[in-house]
């Protein structure tokens, strides 16, 4: 609202800056002005920490003590959470101050708002030392509310243990029973004394047997019979002896994992297995569940070792309900299909004698992921089961027990994870950003009892290594430190700084809170190392590894009969190298972007068109079961070449399995790193053997000195290394 002025422009007043004082009646004179009365604030006085039942002055002395057994419980739990803590680098600490708790712990509002749940008398913020203050008494649910994972010092810890055999703690203790079965579950722990149910079905058990143990004369009439059965069936594809052993063994478990190394023909002995147990009755039906990029691969194997017609389950909804009704024993089903097939595959195995396999059964490591949950499921309806990976162990030991607790229902490893991991693993708990909270994970660090370990994985397992069981060259690890250019320095240099700077500001609390983070940013370092054009598009000055690249690329194929395998961990690079090298060496592309379709026609050219030289690939796409044999069954890729690393221990052993397996007959095979000289190439490469080493001391037969060495290895470096290295 306003009016207009003899400018004709629309004046409108401005508001006050301040508060309007209407005053009504007669106007004081401002000397007589009376000013208000400035009323002081009550200064706040702490309040006493007083225990509720001192506080309703209940009479405890009345209350009978504590039972032995029950005290005793209480204080081994309180032993071992001081125990534990003395080892752990965390900022969650609990002192002692005049007979009270003080809590520190890094800022999360859950915990804060759980604490201010306990009762006011028995808690108070501290601000002069940002510490919480909490009754003595108040510890069961105080420990309940942080979790695993914190540090009592000596004084606390003395001082706790004198007062849970103290009279007012005997007055609560009777109410505070599921807390302690739930801090008791933290140590839980695996009887190493039970004993693992072995069958022994092939000669290579039978030939691992110690003296003592007898082998009764049932185990070997069934033995004899299933080499009678071998001896008669009829194969397309002539086996190795070593693969006849692996029938053999999977003929006589009913429960089993084949952890053979890739390139050993775990899928030709699970198919013909299958083929033998249906011929013989064994079984009626068996579904094959398998990566999506394998179906076909099984396909073909089954296709080879029986004559029995088999389904693949795929499709849309409609679809895949109508082929569960058909009326072949084998069904073929990837990983994401089982979790939408759930209860119809479940009442399908469960119908009759069923048997299950779990190919690349590293996908069903995660307990509480639902394609575990599902393949859980399906298989308790089932009579048999075999899982098959030639790297069980991808990352950490933990990657075993979801995959053995589906298969054998705990007979292995028990049906406790918490008491798995307490047994076999060390692990450190860290806490990290998860958007405004933070949240406390675990991170393995060592393993622990490993021979046992070792011992029950075998006694329910077979393994054998290609050097083992075929005539196979010799692998030549070779790396090539290449120094950067100056453009290329010029832009790492500046991401480095960048990196280097905010590390440097961070706290040893948000640095181990930032671990995750501070992984993406190195591997955007790997990324400048290998091709500066997957970081800054518009880039166009040299590239130091392309340039050595094409220097090796070029005296490999001198040879016109060579074929090379290149790899890089980036989409980008690996495209762009194909668009680079498609012309001179007909160069393929093989990544998790491109259709099925597409990816088995890049295999299909490497394998068979002489054109085709240079197969480039990223390892997460082409791990699992890919086949780069033509169909000669004669490998003529040799050399093997690593543009960029990451810290997947397990794609890194498994893509150089596409070569070195049955068919390779050179007389060596190169691989080839190419490491960005003075780079995070360097760590990177470093922290993939470490987690290499760990699984193969584990399950091929590392002595128990190299087993006790792997204790307290971190895969991590410090604040101070990292900082070094950029």
């Amino acid at each position: 609202m306003g009016f207009k002025g003899n400018n004709k422009n629309t004046y409108r007043p401005k508001p006050p800056k301040g508060p309007i004082r209407l005053t009504f009646g007669i106007i004081d004179d401002k000397k007589n002005e009376i000013k208000p009365v400035i009323v002081e604030q009550p200064k706040f006085e702490k309040q006493e920490i007083i225990g509720t039942l001192n506080l309703k002055k209940i009479k405890i002395h009345l209350a009978p003590p504590l039972q032995t057994k029950h005290l005793d419980r209480i204080l081994k739990n309180i032993s071992k959470i001081y125990e534990e803590g003395r080892y752990l680098n965390t900022n969650t600490i609990i002192d002692i101050e005049e007979g009270n708790f003080k809590v520190t712990f890094n800022y999360n509002q859950n915990t804060i708002d759980r604490i201010k749940g306990l009762d006011r008398n028995e808690r108070q913020w501290d601000p002069d030392n940002r510490a919480w203050k909490v009754f003595i008494g108040a510890f069961d649910d105080l420990f309940d509310i942080i979790g695993k994972g914190f540090k009592i010092t000596d004084e606390a810890y003395k001082e706790l243990t004198e007062f849970v055999k103290g009279k007012y703690y005997a007055n609560i203790a009777p109410n505070k029973l599921g807390k302690l079965i739930l801090r008791e579950s933290w140590f839980e722990e695996f009887d190493l004394n039970t004993e693992v149910q072995t069958s022994i079905g092939s000669e290579a058990m039978i030939g691992s047997t110690s003296k003592e143990q007898k082998i009764s004369e049932d185990q070997l009439k069934i033995l004899n019979k299933t080499r009678e059965q071998l001896a008669l069936f009829p194969f397309k594809r002539k086996p190795y002896s070593h693969q006849i052993t692996g029938i053999e063994f999977l003929l006589q478990n009913s429960a089993c994992a084949l952890l053979d190394e890739m390139g050993c023909g775990k899928s030709f002995q699970i198919s013909s297995s299958v083929a033998m147990l249906l011929q013989n009755k064994s079984i009626d039906r068996c579904l094959i569940v398998a990566p999506k990029s394998l179906v076909r691969t099984w396909q073909e194997e089954l296709s080879l070792a029986t004559s029995t017609p088999f389904t693949v389950i795929e499709g849309s909804p409609a679809q895949r309900a109508k082929l569960i009704q058909s009326d072949s024993p084998i069904f073929i089903i990837h990983y994401e299909g089982i979790r939408l097939e759930k209860e119809s595959l479940a009442n399908w195995i469960q119908n009759g004698d069923g048997m299950i396999v779990f190919d690349e059964s590293q996908r069903i490591k995660n307990l509480m992921a639902q394609t575990t949950i599902s393949a859980k499921f399906i298989r308790n309806g089932a009579k048999r089961c075999v899982i098959a990976t030639g790297t069980p162990i991808a990352n950490r030991p933990i990657d075993l027990f979801a995959q053995y607790f589906v298969m054998d229902n705990g007979n292995t490893f028990g049906t406790s994870f918490p008491a798995f991991k307490n047994t076999f693993c060390y692990i450190d708990i860290l806490e990290i950003n998860q958007g405004r909270r933070k949240v406390k994970v675990e991170k393995f660090i060592g393993v622990r009892n490993g021979e046992e370990l070792r011992k029950r994985i075998q006694a329910t397992s077979l393994r054998r290594l290609k050097n083992e069981v075929l005539d196979l060259p010799p692998i030549i690890y070779k790396d090539y430190s290449i120094e950067l250019k100056a453009e290329q320095k010029t832009i790492y240099a500046k991401m480095r700084d960048s990196v280097r700077s905010e590390i440097e500001n961070m706290s040893p609390e948000e640095y181990s809170m930032q671990a995750n983070n501070i992984v993406v940013r190195l591997l955007r370092l790997s990324q400048i190392c290998s091709n500066p054009m997957l970081i800054d598009p518009n880039y166009n000055g040299p590239n130091a590894k392309l340039t050595e690249l094409e220097d090796i690329l070029t005296d490999i194929f001198s040879d016109e009969t060579k074929k090379v395998i290149l790899w890089s961990h980036f989409v980008g690079n690996v495209n762009y190298l194909a668009e680079t090298y498609a012309e001179s060496y007909g160069a393929v592309a093989h990544t998790g972007e491109m259709n099925i379709q597409d990816r088995a026609n890049s295999v299909e050219q490497f394998q068979n068109n002489p054109e085709c030289r240079l197969f480039i690939a990223t390892p997460q796409s082409a791990k699992e079961g890919l086949t780069l044999l033509p169909r000669d069954g004669k490998m003529k890729a040799d050399t093997m070449i690593y543009m960029d690393l990451n810290f997947d221990g397990g794609s890194y052993v498994q893509s150089q399995a596409r070569f070195h397996r049955i068919g390779q007959n050179s007389e060596k095979c190169l691989v080839i790193h190419l490491v960005g000289l003075d780079t995070v190439d360097e760590y990177i490469k470093k922290s993939l053997i470490d987690k290499i080493q760990t699984a193969s001391q584990i399950l091929d037969n590392a002595s128990q000195e190299q087993l006790n060495q792997i204790k307290g290895e971190k895969f991590t470096l410090s604040k101070e290394e990292i900082l070094n290295i950029l």
